[in-house]
């Protein structure tokens, strides 16, 4: 799962959504030395990415993208599912308004961010530049993150080109999204509006 779904899946509160969000920056074992709430988000989100990674419908999303993505097709699948998440937002996720949401997740992980990295906070900052959670809603903004992303590999490889492949593959990967959305959240819940 990419960005905006692990924002989603952090049922528990704001250090819960921290920790989910900013579990790549806690390196083996580190979560122990942490706020056991960070600790917690760190942990579900490795569960996520667990669970996600061994799904039969996520497997079978993968096989839907060309070859050519390869070992990509995984990270491709996970910016797809936001895409499927943010267009659709409000049934998703029982009637939350995806701005309010957005406003949410911006002010928790920018007064989070210092405890993960010192420069963590940078990442929020992008994102919020960027409009990165509601532009996920259009293949353009998906378009936009991908190529971005591709950048970040210091050798070359398929991401500038991978909002091809969900238009291509758009209506069989959005049935797969329908199936496994409920799958993930009834397996790990979600994040109210009203949490503290």
């Amino acid at each position: 799962m990419n960005f905006l779904a692990h924002l989603v899946l952090s049922p528990g509160g704001e250090k819960i959504m921290a920790g989910n969000f900013f579990a790549d920056r806690v390196k083996g074992n580190l979560w122990k030395t942490m706020d056991p709430s960070y600790a917690a988000g760190v942990l579900l989100h490795r569960r996520i990415d667990s669970f996600t990674d061994a799904h039969p419908i996520v497997r079978e999303a993968k096989q839907r993208l060309d070859a050519s993505y390869g070992l990509f097709r995984g990270v491709l699948i996970d910016v797809f599912w936001d895409h499927f998440l943010a267009k659709d937002f409000a049934r998703h996720t029982g009637g939350i308004d995806p701005a309010d949401f957005t406003q949410k997740a911006h002010d928790i992980l920018s007064s989070h961010a210092l405890e993960f990295h010192p420069r963590a906070g940078q990442i929020v900052e992008a994102m919020i530049r960027g409009n990165w959670l509601l532009g996920y809603a259009s293949i353009e903004g998906i378009d936009t993150v991908l190529k971005q992303m591709g950048k970040r590999f210091p050798y070359t490889n398929p991401l500038a080109r991978g909002s091809e492949a969900l238009i291509y593959a758009y209506e069989p990967l959005s049935r797969l999204f329908d199936e496994y959305w409920p799958e993930i959240t009834s397996e790990f819940g979600i994040y109210r509006m009203h949490s503290a």
